[in-house]
């Protein structure tokens, strides 16, 4: 892999380097999703259709994602599909300045997720590989970070460029970080070739473990709480389209500020009982999207949201590298960036179909409940998990 894994357990070139190239790419990606559901509501198409384009791009995403992680280990090359994906959803987001009609959009959005797809697990991978078992929280938890760093940078950005050049500017100009991002990845990231193996998925995880967790993940999905149905409920609540990008920007924050610290804190014994927390924020944000009818819920239910973001990005990473062996990690993030995507789909649909049909009471009284059904799943594998740990250091 070029430098070996420092003192501290963490190449840090490489982990740097490819936090460098998330940061770059969520300026780029996240100034575009920001204003995309506003875009489509600008358009004067309704909330359902925000729900199918969210949930379309989660399903190319999500099946990329198992195929991209099977086949970077068939041919033990994972930094060659990390650069694929990165460059196929750079040159993709632009398209959606001349993008008018529910199909156009949806075509763009499927071939931009397609390339995250593409990158995610091999991308993983290269994480996993870059550190020693007993620091992958921190490993993930810098990476996150960085990540999140750009996910702040990009709504604000988007919330500059939004008066001044319009919608068409703000996809056009996703180009230039993007292209930094690939640029970086290129030249500074280094991989460790593995022998290609032959998959099985059945041996490649601890089953009676993984597909436990694979169902807190599927019911994380399933909740549809995610960011363009908060922003709808705070535009509804009064928030303008340039002042609620703001709350994206205070999300990010909150992210960026704990993904590190939780990383750490999955380094250490008691490392599991934090995972539950991930659904309870489902369940606490979607309340007061229900009950709280003032400009300031945005304010409450985006802190949680925040949360959230940071605690299911870096448990989900964290647990699936220790439960699958190294050998085959493409396997298992694949599988679990499937499941995710899959139920992200599911969930986005429905909840758009019902706010549109329904209201906003109905939609997040569906995440609240989902939320609390995935909070006693990922208790009941907490335990599991933990008498497991303890009875191997008996």
């Amino acid at each position: 892999m070029g430098e070996k894994i420092g003192g501290n357990g963490i190449h840090r070139r490489n982990i740097f380097a490819l936090g460098f190239t998330s940061l770059l790419t969520d300026i780029s990606s996240e100034s575009v999703y920001a204003v995309l559901p506003l875009y489509i509501l600008h358009l004067g198409y309704g909330r359902e259709v925000v729900g199918v384009v969210e949930g379309l791009g989660e399903l190319a995403s999500s099946m990329f994602k198992l195929i991209s992680g099977v086949v970077s280990q068939k041919i033990g090359r994972f930094k060659l599909l990390t650069a694929i994906g990165y460059s196929l959803s750079n040159f993709t987001k632009p398209l959606f300045a001349i993008a008018r009609t529910p199909l156009s959009i949806s075509s763009i959005k499927f071939i931009d997720r397609v390339g995250k797809g593409i990158r995610t697990s091999p991308r993983d991978v290269l994480i996993t590989q870059s550190s020693k078992y007993s620091v992958r929280g921190r490993a993930f938890g810098i990476h996150r970070t960085m990540d999140t760093i750009g996910a702040l940078i990009g709504p604000l950005t988007a919330f500059l460029i939004l008066p001044v050049l319009g919608y068409q500017g703000v996809f056009i100009l996703s180009l230039v970080p993007g292209s930094l991002a690939i640029l970086i990845l290129a030249l500074f990231v280094k991989e460790r070739i593995v022998q290609p193996d032959r998959i099985s998925i059945k041996h490649s995880v601890r089953p009676e473990l993984f597909y436990l967790f694979l169902l807190t993940v599927v019911l994380t999905g399933l909740s549809g709480f995610n960011q363009a149905f908060l922003l709808i409920r705070a535009r509804e609540l009064g928030w303008s389209e340039q002042l609620v990008l703001t709350l994206l920007i205070l999300a990010n924050i909150i992210y960026s500020a704990i993904a590190y610290p939780i990383g750490r804190f999955f380094d250490i014994k008691i490392r599991n009982l934090l995972y539950p927390i991930t659904h309870l924020s489902i369940i606490m944000g979607s309340i007061i999207a229900v009950i709280m009818n003032t400009s300031k819920a945005p304010l409450l239910f985006f802190t949680i949201y925040g949360l959230f973001l940071a605690l299911n990005d870096v448990s989900t990473r964290v647990i699936t590298s220790r439960i699958v062996s190294e050998k085959k990690a493409g396997v298992g993030f694949g599988l679990m960036h499937m499941s995710l995507g899959l139920s992200v789909l599911t969930g986005n649909t429905l909840l758009g179909f019902i706010y549109e049909k329904l209201g906003y009471r109905s939609a997040f009284t569906y995440s609240a409940v989902i939320g609390l059904a995935g909070l006693v799943s990922s208790t009941i594998f907490v335990l599991l998990v933990t008498r497991r740990e303890h009875s191997e250091n008996i």
